[in-house]
């Protein structure tokens, strides 16, 4: 603190980007939750999801225009969408409890980073407005470079406890 009971700079940006990762790590958690409650995360579901998000606009889908991304889609999520679904509910379930809890924050900041970039090359050229993607990869990318986890997190007492040599997943 300075003189005048003002934070410093650091202390100020360290909590900004803790608000930050907790709001990430919430919106993470309420999708997944949402998402739990839909059955998305079943065969069906994740099946009908790229078939919406790939079938054109005037048919009623979402008209997204990476042929490229339809490709891979098709090649690996839906030749076993069952397990996908199932390592889907795992991954952003882990995303969502470790930003909100502030472990390994670098860690699950990258794998936000890579869950929200997939999400804005899969809505790529449809009707859904694919900004709210480079918002929250913006939020997770200033996560992970900021090591939001030092401040009120979990990663404050592994930065200073852990071994020296896992220091980069917080």
């Amino acid at each position: 603190m300075t003189s005048n009971s003002q934070p410093t700079n650091d202390a100020a940006s360290g909590l900004g980007l803790a608000i930050l990762r907790i709001a990430l790590g919430v919106t993470v958690l309420a999708t997944w939750w949402g998402n739990v409650g839909d059955d998305f995360y079943s065969a069906d579901g994740l099946r009908g999801f790229f078939d919406w998000a790939f079938t054109p606009a005037e048919e009623g889908g979402n008209g997204s225009s990476l042929g490229i991304v339809e490709s891979i889609i098709d090649g690996t999520v839906l030749q076993a969408p069952g397990l996908f679904g199932f390592l889907q509910t795992v991954m952003e379930l882990l995303i969502g409890l470790g930003l909100l809890f502030g472990v390994f924050t670098r860690f699950f900041g990258f794998l936000a980073l890579l869950f929200f970039g997939g999400l804005f090359l899969t809505y790529f050229g449809g009707e859904e407005w694919i900004w709210t993607y480079v918002i929250l990869m913006a939020g997770a990318l200033a996560v992970f470079l900021g090591r939001a986890g030092r401040t009120l997190g979990v990663d404050q007492v592994l930065a200073v406890r852990g071994p020296s040599s896992l220091r980069m997943l917080w």
